[in-house]
């Protein structure tokens, strides 16, 4: 069955190879790549590596919009696409040679109440067969308050827990209070909570304190040092070997398409965790989002590090 990757606010990404980058000066870039971007679209890239079928769903609109549609074609990945009439937004993205990235997000196009529901209708529809739901990103402007949890609520009756969301601010919370999975990071999980994590055991406990708020399951991504996931059964953590950086943007993404990709086949937490952490490690290791082999992942996989964590001392 299909995996559904939903980008509400799609952009066409641009990303520059500048060494020795910092703020002020003229640089020169290296390297040069033009290419859609977006959490969900990174995800299902991500999820054709591990030879899953996708569908990407989003709104796209102005001159960008068509340029992002043809990209994805370009790549061999599916979508389906509503129509705005605002400008679908460019994001420019720069790396140094220490695989440091400096990202620049611009907003997005202003969508319109009418544009929302029908881009949620293509998600809601798109639902009804598929196997697994993944909703990332930012929401565009002028989303309706509350549209992000009818949309949530909607989908999850769907697919039910196989519905996950990677978002932050308001539509985190909407997400969080219509039953959705959550996979967040440290940044997003303190921006929603009002705290700091600092190692897994705050992690763990910040999973559950989200959880609290409605997700059957909560997973905190920490960057290098891997990964808490918590759920009603117990809650564990995952750590990779180590890898060569070139660039980090997108390990994130790529972290959930291996989750999901195991979750949505019924295999365990833990072999779930294991490919999650070796898609997020893989991916660091290459200058374009989602371009590692589904070999390579798999060799991370077989050495990644996962353990169940006692909770009481959370």
């Amino acid at each position: 069955m299909t995996l559904v990757c939903v980008t509400p606010n799609p952009a066409l990404d641009r990303t520059l190879r500048v060494p020795g980058f910092a703020a002020g000066g003229v640089w020169r870039a290296t390297a040069c790549r033009t290419a859609c971007g977006g959490k969900g679209i990174n995800v299902a890239r991500a999820l054709a590596r591990l030879g899953r079928t996708t569908l990407s769903i989003g709104p796209l609109g102005g001159k960008a919009g068509p340029e992002v549609a043809a990209a994805m074609a370009t790549e061999g990945l599916d979508g389906r696409w509503t129509a705005i009439a605002g400008e679908t937004r460019s994001c420019l993205i720069i790396v140094d040679d220490l695989g440091q990235s400096t990202v620049i997000n611009e907003p997005g196009p202003r969508i319109t109440r009418a544009e929302w529901s029908a881009f949620s209708s293509a998600v809601v529809q798109a639902a009804k067969r598929a196997q697994a739901v993944c909703i990332g990103g930012s929401l565009p402007p002028g989303w309706p308050d509350g549209g992000f949890r009818e949309l949530a609520a909607a989908t999850r009756a769907q697919v039910g827990e196989e519905l996950w969301v990677d978002g932050s601010g308001a539509a985190l919370r909407e997400a969080a209070a219509a039953s959705a999975c959550i996979k967040i990071n440290s940044d997003e999980a303190n921006a929603l909570l009002g705290g700091k994590i600092v190692g897994e055991r705050d992690a763990v406990a910040a999973a559950q304190a989200i959880r609290a708020l409605g997700p059957p399951r909560v997973v905190i991504t920490l960057g290098a040092d891997g990964a808490v996931l918590a759920e009603a059964e117990g809650a564990w953590r995952v750590s990779a070997p180590r890898v060569t950086t070139v660039s980090a943007v997108g390990s994130g993404d790529c972290f959930l398409a291996g989750l999901v990709s195991m979750l949505a086949e019924g295999r365990s937490v833990e072999a779930a965790l294991a490919l999650a952490a070796a898609c997020g490690a893989a991916n660091a290791q290459r200058a374009d989002v989602a371009s590692f082999t589904r070999a390579e992942a798999g060799a991370i996989a077989a050495r990644a590090h996962v353990e169940r964590m006692d909770v009481s001392q959370a």
